[in-house]
């Protein structure tokens, strides 16, 4: 059965009109010399993918300011569809697709300034049709791929996926090897054919953390749609500002944005996927999804969407409007098929992710940078939807809001947009200061917003997970998968860093590097918090489903160099460790609910599980496909870990320079197959190294990722809740603390508790000072691959 739900267009595009007003009069002022080709400019990118308010004109904020006809969005939105420019006005004097391409990009930078020039999506798609496959080098970046593919740890699963999970089984290497045989016979047509069915062979897994974006594919166009979507329970607004959409290009169109988005979602669970099609203010905050995926960007993003999309409306009305492509790669001189496979189809031009092994260390940015919203403070929220915090990160990835709306005085909110700071020692600190905070002034109910997390550094999660709940020890169990150069780089690894070497004392950072990471067999834990004894304890084999694995491995927490050391470590000490033991638990876990859209992704995947089962709070979850049920509260990769192949390649290489120093050298034969060729034919490789487990999926070995959690609560989208965040954050505190109905599932009333005295929220003057790392931390070569980092988008 099918819920009462709508999608609907963003800003009511369907709709707009062209009568002449103060907004529209602004946008076109043809006695301004260049208004019209700026605003249509400003337009282009308005329509396309939406912008911060930041990015409108100061002309366009002033005549377009919200009065009786609609907001901001929507008068803009109105004005823009009635001066969009006509891009098949003229026809540029070149004929070869790629040559009009060049053409046409040369000229909007020139006369309009941007860096993003768009086309019709149809002369994108001719431009592809045009360039050649060159198979000798197809065939050798196929072969390149496989060493690293051996990396991803669930490859077993993948092909034989237990029942209950929701797409089909993917033989990865077997599907890479079907491509390799497509080259040999010819089958492709040209070099983005060939690309296409590279990328979905990654594509198929639905894991964030697995991802491979060829060159041609990814350096040259992003394909967009120039209307975004919202799918909402309720159309409150008047047919004339809002419409249902009921069919996409002849399709219903729930089933239309479904199959869209699960060709090539990074997310396991399909209700969190068909979640990031739509517009809502945190994917803007947290995945810099301006529009939602369904508009452009994700996985989506290489693929061809069609010349048109037309949108059928519940009013009886069409609306066919053009698609188009975002042109990101430099066309200067690319004027056939040829010319663009030289471009970009060989690894030759200028890719900033082609790095030594030997480079110096990275410099992490400066968290002080941003004059306009000190670390700490309360002041105006830079995310757009989103009230004023009471204390915010200098990057916005955490941030405390209390509930203004009356019924909800004693309900604090705890965002989480991702766990991959500017500053861990910040991010800290300011979970810290604001639950005392929020204790101090009353607050004694708790909503953690994880929407739009993606994940980011391991133990930053681990922190905040003992925050709350700092006498519980995390589970945290892990393991990797045995492929011949992880064991060959591993032996290397421990072989260098054993007998009387103590990374403690030593002066060299290569090897205290390699001491501090996975492949040295003594760093990790075992499931019982002890040391690992021996190579062959922690790397096995141990057989799970035929696969070659290592031993469950848990993180070593007393150790420094992990955790509070600056260049090697996470740069904190954990909650529940050293320093930081006897910490008070500010909630009690019934009066703490989490909160997610289904996109809680790596670490946030994480931290949610052990508040979930270690701390027994429950979770609330948003949208999903229009039909009954309940829905998973984490969609997103519930893998522990990812890992780059550049990473993993300067393993190899760093390998290799200590081999040969041990007596007799180790073997380097398979850490050879370990090559550049796909780092410098792709933008963004990874995998993922590192299955999850949960505590009751030990003994069977079914990794995290193929196990479905659902949350205890489903509530859906309101038309409020598009433009403000705290519509969503008072619907799940009625629906957690005051026996708010849910769509699905049900939580016990808690009633708010009345305050008998209530401290007020200190001044900046009475804050405490939030703690920061110092400026210009340096950080080890494999700090990524000690303490990962965001999925891939």
């Amino acid at each position: 059965m099918l819920y009462p739900f709508s999608i609907v267009i963003l800003a009511a595009l369907a709709s707009a009109s062209c009568d002449d007003d103060n907004c529209l009069r602004a946008l076109r002022a043809t006695q301004i010399p260049s208004r019209i080709e700026a605003a249509q400019s400003f337009c282009a990118t308005f329509t396309g993918t939406s912008v911060a308010p930041t990015a409108i004109p100061t002309y366009a904020l002033d005549a377009c300011e919200q009065n009786q006809k609609g907001n901001l969005t929507y008068r803009l939105a109105s004005a823009c569809s009635c001066i969009a420019a006509s891009t098949t006005a003229t026809t540029p004097t070149p004929t070869n697709p790629c040559a009009v391409v060049s053409a046409l990009a040369a000229s909007q930078i020139s006369t309009a300034r941007t860096l993003s020039p768009s086309i019709p999506a149809k002369l994108a798609q001719e431009c592809f049709d045009t360039v050649p496959l060159l198979k000798d080098s197809a065939i050798e970046l196929i072969d390149s791929l496989v060493p690293y593919l051996e990396w991803q740890s669930d490859l077993a699963w993948l092909k034989d996926p237990p029942t209950g999970y929701f797409y089909p089984p993917h033989d990865v290497l077997g599907s890479l090897a079907a491509v390799r045989k497509n080259v040999e016979d010819n089958v492709y047509s040209g070099e983005i054919a060939f690309e296409l069915d590279l990328y979905s062979v990654f594509a198929k897994a639905h894991d964030g953390h697995l991802v491979f974006n060829p060159d041609g594919l990814a350096n040259a166009f992003r394909w967009a749609r120039q209307r975004s979507l919202v799918s909402i329970k309720d159309v409150i607004s008047s047919p004339s500002t809002a419409s249902a959409v009921t069919e996409i290009d002849g399709i219903d169109a729930a089933t239309y944005v479904g199959d869209f988005a699960y060709e090539s979602t990074f997310n396991q669970d399909v209700d969190a996927a068909y979640n990031t099609m739509f517009f809502t203010p945190q994917s803007v905050a947290g995945l810099a999804s301006k529009s939602g995926y369904f508009a452009g960007g994700g996985r989506s993003r290489f693929k061809y969407p069609g010349d048109n999309t037309t949108f059928t409306f519940a009013n009886g009305t069409l609306l066919t409007v053009e698609n188009i492509a975002y042109v990101v790669g430099n066309f200067a001189g690319v004027t056939d098929g040829e010319l663009f496979s030289k471009r970009f189809c060989t690894g030759a031009f200028d890719n900033p992710q082609n790095v030594s092994v030997l480079q110096k260390p990275i410099t992490a940015e400066d968290p002080t940078s941003n004059p306009e919203l000190p670390s700490g403070k309360s002041s105006q929220s830079s995310l757009p939807g989103y009230p004023n915090p009471s204390l915010i990160a200098t990057d916005s990835s955490i941030g405390g809001y209390y509930l203004a709306a009356a019924g909800f005085e004693d309900v604090a909110v705890l965002s989480v947009l991702n766990f991959a700071p500017q500053d861990s020692k910040e991010f800290q600190h300011i979970a810290e200061e604001f639950c005392i905070e929020a204790t101090k002034a009353g607050k004694t109910k708790l909503i953690i917003d994880l929407s739009a997390n993606g994940g980011g550094h391991i133990l930053q999660g681990y922190d905040l997970f003992r925050q709350f709940f700092p006498g519980v020890v995390q589970d945290g169990y892990s393991r990797l998968r045995d492929s011949d150069t992880l064991l060959e780089a591993a032996k290397i690894f421990s072989g260098a860093t054993g007998g009387d070497f103590d990374a403690t004392t030593s002066g060299d950072e290569n090897l205290i590097s390699m001491a501090e990471i996975f492949l040295n067999y003594r760093y990790d834990y075992n499931i019982t918090n002890q040391p690992f004894q021996s190579f062959e304890e922690k790397f096995g084999p141990h057989v799970t489903k035929g696969q070659a694995d290592t031993n469950l491995l848990r993180w070593n927490l007393d150790n420094p160099l992990t955790t509070t050391n600056l260049t090697f470590g996470v740069g904190i000490e954990i909650t529940g460790y050293g320093t930081r033991k006897n910490f008070t638990q500010p909630f009690k876990p019934e009066n703490i609910i989490m909160l997610t859209d289904g996109f809680c992704a790596s670490t946030c995947s994480l931290f949610s599980e052990f508040m979930r089962l270690q701390g027994g709070v429950k979770v609330v979850t948003l949208g999903g496909r229009p039909q009954d049920g309940p829905i998973q509260a984490v969609g997103g990769v519930k893998g522990a870990q990812t890992l780059n192949f550049q990473t993993i390649y300067s393993m190899a290489q760093l390998s290799k320079t200590y081999a040969i120093k041990q007596t007799p050298p180790d073997s380097t034969k398979a850490l050879s197959k370990l090559s550049m060729v796909p780092i410098n034919r792709s933008v963004g490789c990874s995998v993922n190294i590192r299955d999850q487990l949960l505590p009751d999926n030990v003994n069977d070995g079914t990794p995290a990722q193929f196990v479905a959690e659902l949350a205890d609560c489903r509530l859906y989208y309101t038309s409020p809740m598009i433009s403000d965040v705290s519509k969503v954050w008072e619907a799940t505190a009625s629906a957690a603390f005051k026996g708010g109905k849910c769509a699905a599932g049900g939580l016990p009333k808690r009633d708010i508790e009345p305050i008998v005295e209530r401290s007020p929220v200190p001044v900046e003057g009475e804050r405490k000072k939030i703690r920061r790392s110092p400026k210009g931390i340096k950080k080890d070569r494999l700090w990524d691959a000690r303490h990962g980092k965001k999925l891939v988008a």
